[in-house]
């Protein structure tokens, strides 16, 4: 019956007795509780984006949680702490647009000028990361540090950029979004939210189907 577990008993004891965990959890501890509110929400249609999906699948970037070269330290530091923990290429695993080819260009297109004058977002900014997690899929609790971000936009002031999150589906059964302490279900397709910079957030798909969200960074006009 317990001839395939894969964690030893020393192992488990050794994460209890050395709490790899502790540094970030008083890192994150210490940052301000933000409330997070529903901004506005979009018009999007689900099907297009579940299409676009499939069109350009073979440019997604097929990531998951590790180290990687062109990482902070920083951020590379939170990743070592999640992969201690367990987490790996088995339960983080998506499939993420915007960053190869000309999928951000068209993913601008298929959110449509209408929705970026929304956001009050200047246009040739504007990163878009759709976002395709599957059951039993997350993202680990950290805090972004706009690395993908500076990398496609390098002359940008990030001082003046701000970064939201919606969902182009229908909330889920099993879908959940956590920003600061507000823990987000029950949203409807183009409810966006702010994700200010530097504050802990985290996502995961428990449910039974695909899960479809969109980080939008870009300079916004107050």
């Amino acid at each position: 019956m317990y001839e395939n577990i894969k964690m030893l008993k020393h192992q488990y004891q050794n994460l209890l007795d050395n709490r790899p965990w502790q540094e970030m959890e008083t890192y994150f501890n210490n940052l301000p509780v933000t409330k997070i509110k529903r901004i506005t929400t979009l018009d999007i249609n689900t099907e297009d984006w579940i299409k676009f999906s499939l069109e350009h699948f073979d440019k997604a970037q097929q990531k998951w949680e590790s180290p990687k070269e062109n990482h902070s330290e920083y951020s590379n530091k939170w990743v070592n702490i999640n992969n201690i923990m367990g987490r790996n290429e088995h339960n983080t695993f998506e499939l993420n647009y915007g960053m190869n080819g000309d999928t951000n260009d068209r993913l601008k297109e298929l959110l449509g000028v209408d929705n970026i004058k929304k956001l009050n977002a200047d246009a040739d900014t504007v990163l878009i990361r759709f976002i395709v997690k599957f059951p039993g899929h997350g993202v680990a609790w950290h805090c972004d540090d706009a690395g993908s971000y500076t990398k496609k936009f390098p002359g940008v002031d990030t001082n003046k950029i701000k970064r939201f999150w919606f969902s182009v589906d229908d909330w889920r059964d099993g879908h959940a979004m956590q920003i600061s302490k507000t823990i987000l279900t029950h949203w409807y397709k183009g409810d966006v939210y702010n994700i200010p910079l530097g504050m802990g957030h985290a996502s995961s798909n428990f449910g039974y189907m695909p899960q479809y969200t969109v980080s939008f960074t870009g300079v916004i006009n107050d």
